[in-house]
């Protein structure tokens, strides 16, 4: 018989879930073991901490005081303790002092430390001086010793050490990381997000909240969310992986001009785009569409392999013209490993968008889904002005109709290529490069392209989030 307060109870655990009951049956206390935290014995005392769901999914720490005779409260402990695995007990912690509003330290400081050093969890803290220092430190740092890689900052600092951590994976298992082909290892260590960035979207996506608190206890619980990534390569070099969004166009001279006024801070992701949207541009383009295998494809998947010409980038009732890859194709295509038929998108467009974390309408709104098998890529032909800010309005606020536009193409595939035509490339010695700029935004990152092609392929749960509370 245990003591809770001034009342004899007993404890059961089944199922998952250590019960405090009265002896008359009246539960007290349900606490489900996998959301324990720690657990101290002590003479004839057994605390423990727990995570309990707040309002908004925000979490908070709890704890329930047992006491018993030494025998009953170690006998309690063993149980308890044979059930409590999968919490990380060393961790590598990566800062950007510099994300949004500069408080990364501060975050980690005040929050994390705390709860980290409750649970006994070691941390090895590194403050980054530089961008892209993250991806320098995964490349040779031993790994073998951490239970996962946790970022203090914005999506920026994330998708820079996810970058890190998949080169580094593919790099100890001999994998070409310029082949636009291959298909990837899928990292197994986890990465954690505690939010101090200006937008810090991914973790919105993971927990329904920004709290950093909440992010930390994520963590220290130990449970994992797999998730997609894509590749984007330009000819034979491997521009960079994203996890979020990935927009050549539109969103790509967005970004560029939102880099010239970072003095602004974050408030400039608000102003400059409206710039951009005045002077928005019109790319003559071909995209052809990798088709989802059949092992791939969902029950409700439309079929691949037809042609599509828009001429002058209007929206028409086009011809379909079945297309068969050949061994006539370009170099590029030949590298590819299968036999599939393709879909061509010819024609002048505003934008080629593309999301890792695939969107879909749940409750009258869209909601982030992860490891999907597939790629949702959005084309965005001619249209008002209007008509185009209405659009991205609904987008920005997650409306379950954002892309039921004329204007706005849907391709639900496996990986996509995109030629730039009718584009004057200048010489210069050995060198080569475009006579205009071109922009790819890679989740934030301007990458200013150099070719007239590049391809995109969908990795599925190539990395681990820390996460996933009951819903």
């Amino acid at each position: 018989m245990f003591q809770f307060g001034d009342q004899s109870v007993d404890v059961s655990l089944s199922d998952g879930v250590m019960i405090v009951a009265t002896p008359e049956h009246q539960i007290l206390v349900s606490i489900e073991i996998r959301h324990m935290l720690k657990m101290t014995p002590k003479d004839g005392n057994l605390t423990v901490y727990y995570v309990e769901k707040k309002k908004k999914k925000t979490l908070s720490v709890k704890t329930i005081s047992l006491d018993a005779d030494f025998d009953d409260i170690q006998n309690l402990y063993r149980d308890l303790d044979a059930k409590f695995r999968g919490r990380p007990k060393s961790l590598l912690v990566i800062i950007n002092p510099n994300a949004g509003k500069k408080k990364g330290i501060k975050v980690y400081e005040k929050i994390a430390d705390s709860l980290f050093q409750l649970c006994g969890v070691k941390a090895d803290v590194i403050v980054t001086r530089r961008q892209n220092e993250p991806t320098e430190i995964l490349k040779n740092y031993d790994l073998s010793k951490v239970d996962g890689i946790v970022t203090v900052g914005g999506d920026g600092l994330y998708c820079e050490c996810m970058n890190g951590l998949v080169k580094r994976t593919q790099q100890d298992n001999n994998i070409n990381l310029n082949n636009h082909n291959a298909d990837i290892v899928s990292s197994s260590l986890p990465i954690g997000i505690i939010p101090a960035g200006s937008g810090d979207v991914i973790v919105q996506y993971l927990h329904g909240t920004r709290c950093a608190r909440t992010a930390v206890l994520h963590i220290l619980l130990g449970h994992h969310v797999d998730s997609n990534i894509v590749s984007v390569h330009e000819g034979r070099h491997l521009l960079s992986y994203s996890a979020l969004v990935l927009g050549f166009g539109l969103f790509g001279d967005m970004m560029h001009d939102c880099e010239k006024f970072r003095w602004m801070g974050p408030s400039r992701y608000n102003i400059i785009p409206l710039g951009s949207m005045l002077k928005r541009r019109e790319f003559d383009v071909e995209v052809e569409y990798y088709p989802l295998t059949q092992n791939e494809k969902p029950k409700t998947a439309r079929l691949y392999g037809r042609q599509i010409s828009l001429p002058n980038g209007f929206l028409s009732q086009p011809k379909f013209q079945r297309k068969q890859r050949t061994k006539s194709s370009s170099d590029l295509m030949k590298e590819t490993s299968v036999n599939e038929d393709l879909v061509k998108e010819a024609g002048r467009i505003y934008a080629v968008d593309s999301h890792a974390i695939m969107m879909k309408e749940k409750s009258g709104r869209m909601t982030p889904h992860f490891g999907q098998n597939s790629l949702m890529v959005y084309t965005t032909h001619k249209c008002t002005w209007s008509d185009h800010v209405s659009q991205l309005t609904k987008v920005k606020n997650e409306k379950p109709d954002c892309y039921d536009y004329k204007f706005v193409r849907k391709h639900e595939v496996s990986g996509y290529r995109v030629k730039l035509q009718n584009v004057t490339v200048k010489t210069t010695g050995n060198k080569k490069e475009l006579q205009k700029d071109y922009y790819i935004n890679c989740d934030g990152e301007c990458i200013r392209l150099k070719e007239t092609v590049f391809n995109v392929k969908l990795h599925r749960n190539a990395v681990k989030f820390f996460g996933d509370f009951a819903d």
